[in-house]
């Protein structure tokens, strides 16, 4: 058994501690505390500091450099989340220059359904926002997004007429923990088949979206229509990267 005095016990808190802020992206630079900062930090000898950064190193959490007295996060670690970055910013529309229209923008009583995926009471007030997005005129999205009314102060009709819900919020303050999303084919209702131009019962695409913040909170329920013919979903894999990307991409 060891204690905190026993030499393995030092370098092994030294290297635990950093370990999860490098995997979780702290870092965003690449630059960790240098080895005196992380010796005063810890209260142990920089031979300590040093022990525990070979064992990161050797788990390609970091890189040391030579006559160097800090260590970075390793690059491929830094690009993997960056590329994870990219693409949960395509995943939420994050940045697109499509056109928007709001069809919709006010305050309705949740349904059944709708409660349960904001984890809100039925029938409370949520803001509920209808919107197509086009490009070059042709349609190709119609979207039904819910946010609970606790968030409905950061929304209003001329943000949302020019960038995504999502990213509104963003600059409101909220900060995005992830999300779930599923696609699946479906027969088209009159109404929306109406908004993008398309026969009564064609063929779409339905989203199903719920966001959370970085509480897990839900904060958007957004439900979408695209048109099957201006839409592909696309999936990328990677054993070496443990990183699979399920995209839907306009054509």
């Amino acid at each position: 058994m060891t204690t905190r005095s026993s030499p393995i016990a030092k370098y092994h808190r030294v290297e635990v501690m950093p370990a999860e802020p490098i995997r979780s992206g702290v870092y965003p630079d690449g630059a960790l505390p240098t080895e005196r900062a992380l010796a005063l930090e810890f209260g142990v000898a920089r031979v300590t500091v040093r022990h525990a950064l070979r064992r990161l190193e050797d788990q390609s959490l970091v890189t040391r450099h030579e006559r160097r007295v800090a260590a970075t996060v390793s690059p491929e670690r830094t690009a993997r989340r960056r590329r994870l970055r990219e693409h949960v910013d395509q995943f939420l529309d994050r940045g697109r220059a499509d056109h928007r229209k709001v069809l919709r923008f006010g305050s309705v009583e949740a349904t059944l359904p709708v409660a349960g995926s904001l984890g809100i009471g039925a029938g409370e007030r949520v803001l509920r926002v209808v919107r197509l997005r086009s490009r070059v005129g042709v349609p190709l999205t119609y979207t039904e997004s819910f946010v609970p009314q606790r968030l409905a102060h950061l929304l209003d009709l001329a943000r949302l007429l020019r960038q995504p819900l999502i990213r509104a919020l963003e600059e409101g303050g909220l900060k995005v923990g992830g999300a779930q999303q599923s696609v699946r084919a479906e027969r088209c209702p009159a109404n929306i088949a109406a908004a993008l131009g398309v026969p009564e019962h064609e063929p779409v695409l339905r989203l199903e979206r719920v966001v959370s913040d970085e509480a897990r909170a839900s904060v958007q329920l957004l439900l979408g229509w695209r048109r099957a013919d201006c839409f592909e979903i696309r999936m990328e894999s990677s054993r070496a990267e443990d990183l699979t990307r399920v995209c839907v991409h306009a054509r």
